[in-house]
């Protein structure tokens, strides 16, 4: 199987709350096992940044599915590629929460990271997320 991983960026639906995005992790979580993708979630409370990965049609599926997801807007594929093997093996989808600022959430990310992760997506999510905390 041909392994494809898709970071991107998007901005949270203002009114999404603790109860909402704990049904998306949730259904994430299960729909992502069905689908063979794994990966990692990441909110600051304003915007979200996720990476997936798993075969090609699978991600293609899924980045149609976030593409018309109402609880979510801005949509902005920053990272695709074809990857010999996954990063997130043991994650259908991690969730975790950060500081908006950018120290703090570069930190809370490093420090989740599993050791495995090649250090190309590393410098790639940690890189992101100082670009997240620094968007409007």
């Amino acid at each position: 199987m041909r392994l494809k991983t898709l970071t991107y960026t998007s901005r949270a639906r203002l009114d999404l709350g603790d109860e909402d995005l704990r049904q998306l992790h949730q259904q994430a979580r299960h729909l992502n096992a069905l689908d063979g993708v794994t990966g990692l979630l990441v909110f600051d409370g304003v915007r979200f940044l996720q990476i997936v990965e798993g075969g090609e049609e699978a991600i293609d599926s899924l980045a149609e599915r976030l593409r018309r997801d109402p609880r979510h807007s801005a949509f902005e594929v920053r990272d695709e590629r074809f990857v010999a093997e996954r990063a997130f093996a043991d994650w259908s989808m991690e969730l975790v929460r950060v500081s908006a600022g950018y120290l703090e959430a570069r930190t809370e990310i490093a420090s989740c990271l599993p050791p495995a992760v090649p250090p190309g997506v590393r410098a790639l999510l940690l890189r992101m997320s100082e670009e997240l905390a620094a968007a409007p």
